[in-house]
């Protein structure tokens, strides 16, 4: 073994439970916060332009940290980013629970044709903070996925990376439900938002305690005798190819089809995001809904999601082309928020367990 290749078989078995926690729990806290956000900021005197902007936070300070975490962790080691990441969401949720205890003291008013009527008060100024905070650190899903990619052999990648796919779709499935339950007791948020920060706090203790630490391999100056001298290097757990040339974000786009799929990813995502943005004010302000019918709503449909892209799309795949599964899902992608808008609920629920429409 060469000084820059990986040991996957030295590391695999001992990261992959603490990578398939990392996982869960990451999208169990974007289940929680999903859930009961939109009623929480309405208490603390927003609106529906207030939630979107709050929603809009995580992502978008993400976008910033997320490249440099990333890049971080090439340099010195996936373990140390994890955990970096996983202490920035843990405190970001301590932020978050400490704003409920915060008075609802009125810092500016807004009344609007444009913008609509909300106040901005500190519990919501902290919020923002909390899900800024969270975004810069929100690296830990994907240092997670590129842990998993070091330590795992070639033809153990599909069956690992299915196993990831199917820790994170557990999290959005236990996520919404967990929050719906908790959150209609008589002590309404604090509870959920508790439950995430012992959660995270979790994932930390696990970081620590139970992921190996990545290293690159190197050749090491020995004394001029003995074996290691002999063979000029160590055999030792690493993941990082030194020298490597960097390539450039121009470079990336020269090449075939990746600026069609970077298009086609945005639009996709930004219909999927917008839909989750949307639908909670929709449900508090036309359906009347409370924290546990959007809970079980939101588990329905990621439980079903889980299930089409688990076997369902599996099968599928080895039938038809990627190309027309991917026309056919955003067909009724499009279809599915149609039926939305009619605001029936057989319909809603229809799109809910209707297989077809979690493509």
């Amino acid at each position: 073994m060469t000084p820059n290749q990986v040991s996957p078989g030295v590391t695999e078995g001992k990261a992959l439970f603490p990578l398939y926690t990392i996982t869960f729990i990451g999208t169990l806290g974007f289940g929680i916060i999903l859930t009961f956000l939109i009623f929480l900021v309405m208490d603390f005197g927003g609106n529906a332009l207030i939630y979107g902007l709050l929603v809009s936070t995580y992502p978008a300070f993400q976008l910033i940290g997320a490249p440099i975490l990333g890049r971080w962790s090439d340099i010195y080691g996936r373990k140390k980013i994890l955990l970096l990441s996983q202490i920035g969401t843990m405190i970001a949720w301590f932020i978050f629970l400490v704003a409920l205890f915060l008075p609802i003291t009125s810092l500016i008013s807004i009344k609007s044709n444009l913008l609509g009527m909300f106040t901005v008060t500190l519990p919501l100024l902290v919020l923002f903070f909390a899900r800024a905070l969270d975004g810069i650190t929100g690296g830990n899903v994907s240092v997670a996925n590129a842990y998993l990619a070091d330590v795992t052999p070639e033809e153990e990648r599909n069956k690992n990376f299915g196993r990831m796919s199917v820790a994170s779709n557990l999290g959005y499935v236990a996520g919404p439900a967990l929050a719906g339950i908790l959150g209609v007791t008589v002590y309404g948020e604090l509870i959920p938002v508790s439950a995430a920060f012992l959660i995270s706090v979790a994932g930390t203790i696990i970081v620590i305690i139970l992921l190996p630490e990545t290293r690159t391999c190197s050749i090491k100056e020995y004394p001029k005798t003995g074996i290691r001298k002999i063979l000029g290097q160590e055999h030792k757990e690493c993941y990082q190819v030194q020298g490597a040339q960097k390539i450039s974000l121009k470079e990336i786009f020269k090449l075939d089809y990746i600026p069609f799929m970077l298009a086609l990813y945005f639009l996709i995502f930004l219909g999927f995001n917008v839909y989750y943005t949307a639908f909670p004010v929709f449900a508090v302000d036309v359906l009347k809904w409370n924290p546990v019918q959007l809970g079980i709503y939101f588990s329905i449909i990621s439980a079903m999601m889980a299930f089409v892209q688990g076997p369902v799309l599996g099968k599928l795949a080895k039938i038809y082309p990627e190309s027309i599964l991917i026309i056919a899902g955003c067909f009724v992608l499009g279809l599915q928020f149609i039926l939305i808008a009619t605001g029936n609920l057989l319909m809603i629920y229809h799109v809910a367990i209707n297989p077809v429409y979690a493509l």
